[in-house]
């Protein structure tokens, strides 16, 4: 059979082709997806200033739940300082190291109080002398740090800030200033220092400096010669009581010193599972598609091997020859070109900021085996599906239906499709208002691809009711209008094939659109009516230290001050009966009159109750935690800690502002640096006062990083975080884009040189070329106005849905310009699609394209 399958493939190369293109191109897609979420769950860094250590001991950065990947805390999970005295008792180790990590800023000594930053290439942060050890680091020139007021800097940020042993250092912790005077400059380790810089303290100043003495931001261990880093970490976890650690060995430790790698793998993974079920279904969407047109372009064929005694099991056999002959070709050929769309991938998301530069894809052969599988498993499936009615019926009734096509659905699909739109219906507008938050989002946002099979399904009656009301316009052109109406009426099954890649497409994009928009205008809005302070304090250095508002509230004319600090926290609940915990971004305010700097548009409750085990949440977070004021919230704050909180209140202005608040020491005392994001400042009821404004001006002149905003300023940088992950989602919907655009022009190339001797049968009968050109243009204006209908009609219910979802509102931010901005591109890209292969075809002489593949 494999034989003959490979003999048709050579003999109607056309129409295998585009099911070639449409595998390659999915097997593509799939590969990049499973090539992140490999990324996710594998990739890492080297160590670097850890590089030395047999084994290194953390916190565990990751909280154990039911689902299918573990979130990370975003927060450093340190460990109690009385666990170095644990570990040292080990056998084996040979030393223990106390490190304690501090995020700096380093300053110009340009005479100012102030002193302008020096931008430098990596984030700078302080560490105990002890710590080189780790390295290890070597002293090239001078001492170590002998007193409170000496550091000691590695060599590249020594070179990089213009600074030499003797030189004065001006760093600060924050908006705090510290002096310090350089006394030595140390080598970096083997691996060097390509992702951070490091400066060295006393350990008694590197305990001062740090926002919690009694914790370390991990554990170095050095063991004893020919002691076996696994087994020693294996002894290390066992002895160890009264916390929770995770041990870190050779590559592995570069998780524990560099957060932002964990933290970008907690991003792919759950990025790239969602991502990659979407795409999945789109891939068998779009193959079977291709593959229903390819195998209704050849029904004459097939009825003749019906009616020689073909029987249905041997139909079912080459069709599935040919499937899997152009679906193991095409797929293994695309696993290569998924790569590097992965690579892509990870460049356009490290742009926006989501990854880090220097993050790598963990490349293995197991993505491309897995969408080799699931390829031509679908592509199978689409085949015995699209082979099922020719080789079902009787060999008169097949050869019958080759001529001309089968009037009526059949009831099953009918059924089917209806039955699928309106699950799609309710899954999109109806599961918002019964089942919020979360939930809510992701029924809206998939319910597009069950609105578009559903569709699918019943399109040949879509494009017959449009070829109904299109008709008419077509008789002022007498010959190709009756043509064209003439044969849209009579191939509804062949039109949809073309509509339906053009209808998905145009839906994909209006509803990505839709979506981003609504977010982002939702909280642009939010934000910028939020904020109803008179000046908002910022830092252009690692945060705004806890002690400058007191000095705030000191300054004349000044009424109210708002600290504000920005985390982000795991909201844990009950999912379907399995525990669940997802991050939330959560700020922490200090509620004293809270309404005179900001308005969350509280809606139950009262924010005056912040304070102690409590915690406010947006309505979109309790409805997905499902809780309600006066209940209790499970919460994980950002080090991992453990919380149960009443709820106080439940507000409107999350998009703006955050899902969950918090007291603001409580937040604070769980965050890394233990600093404020911004302070926001009240002058009283008369507004924007001359004498607070000289008072901030002249606070900032003596502050290292210190900037005075008005809430229009501070809003617009909040807008462009906005803008970033509105790209992220972006780029995540991009490459199926791409992938949806290639299908439809395939399909529509495919559908329309596929009647090259239809075309050859006109013209011998005595139609021009011109006659069938503007017949094959009309009949393209039944494909894009049905695609665009029923493109838009199936984007508007999830567009419905997510809004109601995300704001509480039906209506989503639609701008209009950029719809028909697709619609048009929509048209013309069908447009093209269709009058440049009739082009080509009408080329062929008549007499030679009727007996082309015969």
């Amino acid at each position: 059979m494999f034989d003959i399958a490979w003999s048709t493939i050579k003999n109607r190369k056309g129409g295998f082709i585009a099911a070639f293109i449409a595998v390659i191109c999915g097997s593509a897609v799939i590969t990049a997806c499973g090539v992140l979420l490999m990324s996710g769950l594998l990739s890492g860094v080297a160590p670097e200033r850890y590089a030395g250590a047999t084994v290194m001991v953390g916190g565990q950065q990751t909280k154990d739940v039911s689902q299918n990947f573990d979130p990370h805390f975003p927060e450093r999970v340190t460990v109690p300082a009385s666990t170095a005295e644990q570990v040292s008792r080990v056998d084996g180790v040979e030393k223990v190291v106390r490190d304690r990590t501090v995020a700096m800023d380093l300053h110009k000594d340009d005479g100012s109080a102030r002193g302008e930053p020096v931008r430098l290439d990596h984030p700078l942060y302080g560490h105990g002398w002890s710590s080189t050890a780790l390295g290890p680091f070597e002293l090239t020139e001078g001492s170590r740090p002998g007193s409170a007021r000496e550091t000691v800097l590695d060599a590249g940020l020594a070179r990089e800030a213009g600074l030499k042993v003797g030189d004065t250092a001006r760093l600060s912790v924050g908006t705090t200033p510290h002096v310090y005077r350089v006394v030595g400059l140390v080598d970096a380790p083997a691996n060097g220092l390509d992702r951070q810089s490091a400066a060295f303290f006393t350990d008694a100043q590197a305990t001062a400096l740090s926002p919690r003495p009694d914790r370390l931001t991990a554990i170095g261990v050095l063991g004893e010669d020919g002691t076996d880093a696994g087994d020693l970490a294996g002894r290390i976890e066992d002895a160890v009581t009264g916390t929770d650690i995770t041990t870190y060995t050779g590559d592995g430790i570069g998780d524990l010193e560099f957060l932002d790698v964990g933290a970008s793998r907690g991003f792919l993974v759950p990025l790239s599972a969602s991502f990659g079920g979407t795409a999945l279904g789109v891939v068998i969407f779009v193959v079977s598609s291709t593959l229903g047109l390819v195998i209704h372009q050849r029904r004459r064929e097939l009825a003749m091997l019906r009616a020689i005694a073909a029987t249905p099991r041997q139909i079912h056999q080459l069709i599935g020859s040919e499937v899997l002959l152009v679906g193991v070709t095409g797929a293994v050929l695309g696993a290569a070109p998924g790569f590097l769309a992965a690579g892509l991938l990870r460049d356009a998301f490290a742009h926006v900021g989501v990854l880090p530069d220097d993050f790598e894809l963990a490349f293995n052969p197991l993505p491309a085996v897995a969408a080799v599988l699931l390829t031509v498993l679908g592509a199978r499936l689409a085949g015995f599906i699209a082979a099922f009615r020719i080789a079902r019926i009787q060999p008169v009734e097949a050869l019958s239906e080759s001529e001309a096509e089968q009037e009526e659905l059949g009831s099953t699909r009918k059924t089917v499709g209806v039955g699928l739109l309106l699950l799609g219906l309710v899954a999109s507008i109806v599961l918002p208002l019964v089942i919020p938050g979360q939930v809510a989002i992701a029924g809206a946002g998939g319910s597009l691809v069950v609105l578009m099979v559903g569709s699918a399904l019943i399109s040949p009656v879509l494009v017959q009711a449009a070829t109904r009301m299109l008709t008419p316009l077509f008789k002022r052109s007498r010959v190709s209008g009756f043509l064209a109406g003439a044969n849209s009426s009579a191939n509804a099954r062949r039109l949809s094939s073309a509509v339906v890649p053009l209808a998905l497409g145009t839906a994909m994009a209006l509803m990505q659109l839709s979506m981003l928009n609504t977010v982002e205008a939702t909280a642009e809005e939010q934000a910028t009516t939020g904020v109803v302070s008179d000046y908002v304090l910022t830092s252009d250095t690692t945060g705004l230290s806890t002690d400058l508002t007191s000095k705030v509230r000191a300054l004349d004319g000044v009424e109210t001050v708002t600290p504000v600090a920005r985390s982000q926290v795991l909201l844990n609940y009950i999912e379907i009966d399995k525990p669940a915990s997802n991050p939330f971004s959560a700020q922490g305010l200090d509620a004293r009159d809270l309404d005179r700097t900001l308005d969350l548009d509280v809606r139950e409750g009262s924010m005056d109750k912040l304070r102690g085990d409590t915690v406010a949440l947006s309505w979109i977070a309790a409805d997905t935690a499902r809780v309600d004021v006066g209940e209790t919230a499970d919460i994980n704050l950002g080090d991992g800690v453990h919380k149960k909180l009443k709820v106080v209140a439940v507000y409107g202005n999350g998009l703006g502002f955050g899902d969950v608040t918090l007291p603001h020491r409580m937040l604070t005392e769980h965050t890394a640096n233990q600093q404020d994001t911004a302070l926001l400042v009240s002058a009283g009821s008369g507004g924007a006062s001359p004498q607070v404004e000289a008072g901030l001006e002249k606070l900032a002149e003596g502050t290292p990083g210190l900037a005075v905003q008005s809430p229009q300023e501070f809003t617009a940088v909040q807008q462009g975080q906005f803008a970033q992950q509105s790209w992220t989602n972006l780029i995540a919907n991009a490459l199926l884009m791409l992938y949806v655009l290639i299908a439809v022009v395939n399909t529509l190339v495919m559908a329309t040189t596929g009647r090259s001797r239809e075309f050859a049968m006109l013209r011998l009968i005595g139609t021009s070329k011109r006659q069938t050109r503007r017949m094959m243009f009309l009949e393209s204006w039944v494909v894009i106005v049905t695609a665009v209908v029923v493109g838009v009609a199936i984007a508007i219910p999830p567009a419905v849905g997510c809004a109601l979802a995300l704001t509480g509102q039906p209506i989503p931010y639609v701008q209009p310009l950029a719809w028909i901005g697709i619609i048009a591109f929509v048209t013309l890209l069908g447009w093209l699609s269709i009058s440049l292969p009739t082009r080509s075809a009408l080329r062929t002489r008549p007499i030679e394209a009727v007996y082309a593949g015969e």
